[in-house]
């Protein structure tokens, strides 16, 4: 039996079908099987909190936000800032009520304005009369170390994720000290 013209070019273009219809689902197979968003929830970061002094604050990430590691002096008072009316966090309350006691502790470094980045100022502001401050410099907002809201637009204090301490590792992600996300 003589191939036809017509014969050719339909299996070609079958195979050519085939191996396209083979790529596309490799692909829905690979994006299926690889971890997601969705898995990525359950994601914790691990910080080593003995290389960090005092004042000092390590940057890193947690479920693809800026994580703000403070670690405060122990005698530091959290006391003496004059916060602003209303901005309180999801439980009514300030995040100093909520993190005094801890002087390491995380915060998410998004700004709740606008989603900036805010600055870490040991030497403080105006706003704070020279105590430490993270300052949003976009539109702004101040902060305390704790997070609360001390002036500007930001209508409610810094996130606090869950956490943890285990020894000199603070454990971002899991229930401890802090249970959920604040």
């Amino acid at each position: 039996m003589e191939a036809s013209r017509r014969d050719f070019i339909s299996i070609g273009l079958g195979a050519l079908g085939a191996v396209g219809g083979l790529g596309a689902l490799y692909s829905l197979v690979r994006v299926m099987l690889e971890p997601s968003e969705i898995a990525a929830l359950g994601a914790k970061t691990e910080v080593d909190i003995s290389k960090i002094q005092p004042l000092q604050v390590r940057v890193t990430s947690w479920k693809g936000k800026t994580l703000f590691v403070v670690k405060l002096p122990k005698d530091f008072s959290g006391e003496g800032y004059s916060l602003k009316d209303g901005a309180l966090n999801s439980k009514g309350t300030s995040n100093y009520e909520i993190l005094k006691g801890n002087e390491v502790f995380a915060l998410v470094g998004v700004c709740t304005h606008l989603g900036c980045i805010p600055l870490w100022k040991p030497q403080g502001e105006k706003p704070s009369n020279g105590k430490p401050t993270f300052h949003c410099p976009c539109h702004g907002g101040y902060y305390t170390p704790y997070g609360d809201v001390i002036a500007g637009p930001p209508p409610r204090p810094l996130f606090i994720p869950p956490q943890k301490l285990e020894g000199n590792k603070l454990v971002v992600g899991v229930e401890g000290f802090i249970k959920e996300l604040i």
